[in-house]
């Protein structure tokens, strides 16, 4: 994990907006630069710690070709092996290596066989092009900027603003105020932009610079067929071999992102998707250590009380941190601009601080990120359900009372017709719409509201987890870990548990009333049966009105919060 930066810009700019991002890659800073591009690395040594395999990268083996790589290829041995049977030579041991020489040997094919998290760009000095890649589902961040004839690439938004301050673009940050998110591979600042995940593109100087110099190419064309998957049905029978391929299909996930030459920890909430993790972890048998976040006295709930549950279970001890609501006083101004645009909301600042307290003792650290919306953890999806299969209504009430009837209320709001769903969605948002109109604001159509509010469970997975939820919670994480010099890794978000997820009948996530029911009955097989079957849903949460009142904002809606968060983005320009 590190942080890549380059473009036709002369190295001591390159050198500039590397050093903003310093924090991503503290133990090496490296550049290059042949008078035309000029490349810069911060490197997090994470697999093979020789200096051999600091970046920029070059090979003996194709010396007119320069690497600069964020994030991990974790099948990196398997790669290697199928590489060295076609005689390809190594010099080093690092996963870096690896992806330079199959790049050599595949070319633009090279990122199919990648089960990793990465943004990578490739120089060849022999006609001074560019070849540019982010992983599937955007683990790993990388933007772009065209400034006349020149073209700039970095791993965060602070890169580009070392350089250059950057104007907001208020259509985009009406967005995220109103509705918690943006537009897709666009950036709260009107000339940077988020290089589209799992794609590809090419880039060679000439000609007119401009979005068409970048020739984008989608490689990972999946996508779910939804009427076949509602057709399936739950079975007994057939569920047993679905979870057992589910089981064995997270273990080897998890087992490709235990390698690492560093110390590596684990997340643990007690909720469902770490305490898989957890227990898979001590089935591949390698050392890590477990840490979960509580705050004192959190009105939302004592998530600690669960996380020593599952230290019991596992006979594993579990280190605890219990922050007061005082530290977000000295962290928040840190927190947005670890952010560089604004978030949904405060509940990421447990995130910061557990990442804050792991950094001490270990590089990498593993989490449950994903499991929700690949396998319907939310209410929202949970009423998408219920709402169309009344059986489950029933079930669902049975354990949950009378919030079942919220999620039901979705399930309808989302059925109901255009016109409809357009005027709740007016009164829903009125008092905000109205604040946005007094800021002086530009309202952004109420439509946008609507790919949101799918009425099919499957595909309201499928958004979430492409478009909506899961991008945001990966860039939360992934900035929360980098800034304290960690390398974060989420099991669920391997793309074949992602795949095989949409593969499976619907009533395997929902199922006599709960949600998340596969993943219930995989833990409850792995050793924690009163994990799997708790009815709450914590996580790593935070107090945040608390947390709001403690910076002395009279915040009374999320809307409030993010207001908060762009007005200390603002105040950096």
């Amino acid at each position: 994990m590190c942080s890549i930066c380059g473009g036709n810009y002369p190295l001591e700019i390159i050198q500039k907006a590397s050093q903003a991002m310093v924090h991503r890659g503290p133990d090496f800073s490296g550049s290059f630069s042949d008078g035309i591009f000029s490349l810069a690395h911060n490197r997090l040594s994470i697999i093979d710690l020789d200096l051999k395999a600091n970046q920029p990268f070059t090979s003996p083996y194709c010396p007119h070709l320069k690497l600069v790589f964020n994030g991990e290829i974790y099948n990196y041995l398997e790669l290697k092996a199928e590489l060295e049977a076609l005689g390809i030579p190594f010099f080093t041991h690092s996963d870096t290596e690896v992806l330079l020489h199959a790049f050599v040997a595949w070319q633009e094919k090279c990122v199919h066989k990648f089960n990793g998290d990465f943004a990578f760009v490739i120089y060849d000095e022999r006609d001074s092009s560019l070849f540019l890649a982010r992983d599937r589902l955007g683990n790993k961040p990388l933007f772009y900027q065209f400034h006349g004839d020149k073209i700039l690439f970095a791993s965060e938004i602070k890169a580009f603003l070392a350089i250059k301050d950057s104007p907001f673009d208020l259509e985009e940050v009406s967005k995220w105020l109103l509705f918690s998110n943006g537009s897709e591979n666009r950036t709260i600042y009107q000339d940077i932009f988020s290089f589209p995940k799992a794609h590809f593109a090419k880039f060679k100087l000439g000609g007119k610079l401009g979005d068409k110099s970048l020739r984008f190419q989608k490689y990972w064309e999946f996508e779910p067929n939804f009427e076949e998957i509602n057709y399936l049905t739950y079975d007994n029978k057939s569920f047993q071999k679905i979870m057992e391929e589910l089981e064995f299909l997270l273990f080897d996930a998890t087992k490709l992102r235990l390698r690492s030459d560093v110390p590596m920890a684990l997340c643990v909430s007690g909720g469902i998707d770490s305490s898989i993790l957890a227990h898979l972890i001590q089935k591949v048998g390698v050392n890590c250590r477990y840490f979960a976040l509580n705050f004192k006295d959190n009105a939302q709930g004592d998530e600690s009380v669960y996380a020593r549950e599952l230290q019991k279970d596992l006979n594993q001890k579990i280190e605890f941190i219990n922050p007061s609501l005082d530290s977000i006083k000295e962290d928040f101004k840190a927190l947005c601009y670890t952010q560089d645009e604004v978030f949904r909301s405060l509940s990421i600042y447990s995130q910061y601080l557990l990442f804050a307290s792991i950094a001490p003792y270990c590089k990498v650290s593993l989490g449950g990120q994903g499991a929700d919306e690949l396998f319907g953890g939310y209410y929202h999806h949970v009423g998408r359900y219920i709402f169309d299969v009344f059986r489950e209504f029933e079930e669902r009430l049975k354990i949950y009372g009378n919030s079942a009837f919220g999620e039901y209320n979705f399930g309808l709001k989302c059925s109901l017709k255009k016109d409809l769903k357009l005027q709740l969605f007016a009164q829903d948002n009125a008092k905000e719409i109205e604040k946005l109109e007094k800021l002086g604001f530009p309202i952004p159509p109420l439509d946008n509201l609507l790919k949101r509010f799918q009425p099919d469970f499957t595909q309201g997975l499928w958004l979430d987890t492409i478009a909506f939820n899961l991008p945001n919670l990966l860039r939360y994480e992934d900035r929360n870990a980098m800034v304290f010099g960690i390398e974060n890794r989420t099991p669920f978000t391997d793309f074949r548990v992602v795949e095989f997820a949409f593969k499976i009948a619907k009533s395997c996530k929902v199922q006599k009333g709960y949600s998340k029911f596969i993943l219930r009955m995989l833990l409850e097989k792995l050793g924690s049966k009163g994990l799997a079957w708790r009815k709450d849903k914590i996580g790593f949460s935070a107090p945040e009105f608390c947390l709001m009142q403690t910076l002395g904002y009279n915040a009374t809606s999320l809307f409030d919060i993010r207001l908060a968060i762009f007005e200390v983005l603002k105040a950096r320009k």
